[in-house]
Formats: C-alpha cells, sequence, structure tokens
C-alpha cells in the first residue's frame, strides 16, 4: 500500500504540492529513524505514536514550524546514510529517498509567508 508524505511545512509561502509517496513501510521505516534522531522529546514521542498507529498521511503542516524544521534537518542530513544501511548498493531506494530530499529542500528553500 502507499503513502504520502506532504512537505508542507508552516510559516513558508508559495509551496507547490510537495507530495512524496512511498510505501506505507517505508514511509514508517523512515519516521521512526526520524524519531530516533530528533532531539525534541515531545517531537520523538508523536512520531513514535504516529509509527504505532500505521497511518499512511503524514504532513508536516501539522507540527509546529521548529519541529518541521528539525523533521526535514534530519531527513537531509542523515536519512541518506541510514538508507545506505538499510538497503546496501540498492540504487532504488537511495532515489527513492533522494526524491524526498529534493523535496525537503524544495520547501526550506521557500520564502516564509
Amino acid at each position: 500500500m502507499s503513502a504520502d508524505f506532504i512537505v508542507d511545512p508552516p510559516e513558508k509561502a508559495d509551496l507547490e504540492f510537495l507530495d512524496w509517496m512511498p510505501s506505507r513501510g517505508l514511509l514508517r521505516r523512515v519516521l521512526k529513524f526520524v524519531a530516533d534522531e530528533v532531539e525534541d522529546a515531545a517531537l520523538a514521542a508523536a512520531l513514535r505514536e504516529f509509527v504505532a498507529g500505521g497511518y499512511a498521511f503524514f504532513s508536516l503542516g501539522v507540527y509546529s514550524a521548529e519541529h518541521a524544521g528539525e523533521i526535514m534537518k534530519v531527513i537531509r542530513e542523515k536519512l541518506p546514510a541510514a538508507v545506505e544501511e538499510w538497503r546496501p548498493g540498492h540504487e532504488g531506494a537511495r532515489q527513492h529517498i533522494a526524491e524526498l530530499i529534493e523535496l525537503v529542500e524544495e520547501a526550506e528553500a521557500a520564502p516564509l509567508a
């Protein structure tokens, strides 16, 4: 089954619909990884709750700008190495994560609203 990760951090203007559509399993794995890497304990708990719930729709827009920024930073800075550990040498996995990172970078570069 597929899932949706909407890259729509609050306080950003002029964002097109930035939607990453991984499998539900990959979404959960990515968010579990992010939960393990963020510094804010409340954010980590919220992400773990999402993963435990098995949901298939995730939006940065429901988080504060600070929390969305922390999530995006982990994705951009730490996720590529993690994917290589999960699936060594798997070009498809790297490409799929690269798509998410591109969306995150586009959102981070967008002007503030």
